[in-house]
């Protein structure tokens, strides 16, 4: 789906879009997923081979295995100079992602921006203290997000804060992969009209989620409580719903 850039696969050109149909000399048909994941895994300076397959061909690939740190925004750029567009892809929400996020809106600022758009096509989601920090940046006050459960202990709000507010235009683009978290930021910028929300309705998955140990090696991961946006709607199995809607697939 996506390759991690300045990654061990993207610096041996494997691309988005690429099918891993080999893996240490077998077919990933017949290993299945899990099987071919855990293989391409190892010790850090150990080498794997694959067979990848893109568009036109199949090639055979040997990579070095590494620690890859996934980042949480990407592509920090003003794409249009004259009119100070900037943007940046929100890939997923982790424990670094407000300071990432912090450091690409100071990055554009100084670049000229007037204008943001913050893409979360195909955003998994991720830590919803990560996605009420990063929408709590935008709005100044109100409601970000509720969650309810059936106790009490479940029940939360989670409410912007004046300080420290960008007041910068906003475009939000989702897609049908844009899910969890992400859709927590999408729909609170929504219902307090703080931005356009554009493209497809986000995926659904509205829950909040803890893996509960039962002994050293084995856990259950159960749903605790569902996630409301500000206006009270459940996202989970309804998604968000953008303003413009246009078929926007993810960047390439």
């Amino acid at each position: 789906m996506h390759v991690i850039e300045g990654g061990p696969a993207d610096e041996v050109g494997i691309r988005d879009g690429d099918r891993i149909v080999g893996v240490g000399g077998q077919s990933t048909v017949q290993l299945g997923a899990e099987k071919a994941a855990d293989m391409l895994r190892g010790e850090a300076g150990s080498a794997v081979r694959i067979e990848v397959q893109s568009r036109e061909t199949r090639r055979s690939i040997q990579v070095t295995r590494r620690r890859v740190d996934v980042p949480s925004v990407e592509h920090v750029q003003i794409l249009d100079r004259q009119n100070g567009v900037g943007y940046f892809h929100l890939t997923n929400f982790q424990k670094t992602t407000g300071r990432d996020v912090n450091e690409a809106l100071w990055t554009l600022h100084r670049q000229g921006m007037r204008s943001l758009i913050i893409d979360l096509r195909g955003n998994p989601g991720g830590l919803l203290p990560a996605s009420v920090n990063v929408a709590d940046k935008f709005l100044a006050s109100g409601l970000i997000v509720s969650t309810r459960g059936r106790s009490a202990g479940e029940d939360a709000d989670f409410t912007a804060h004046s300080p420290g507010t960008w007041d910068t235009p906003l475009y939000v683009l989702i897609d049908g992969d844009s899910a969890s978290a992400s859709e927590i930021l999408a729909g609170a910028i929504h219902d307090h009209r703080r931005g356009i929300v554009i493209g497809q309705r986000s995926y659904g998955k509205g829950s909040v989620q803890g893996i509960f140990r039962l002994n050293h090696d084995i856990g259950i991961r159960l749903t605790t409580a569902k996630f409301f946006s500000p206006s009270g709607q459940a996202i989970s199995g309804v998604g968000i719903q953008p303003d413009v809607a246009v078929g926007v697939g993810r960047r390439s």
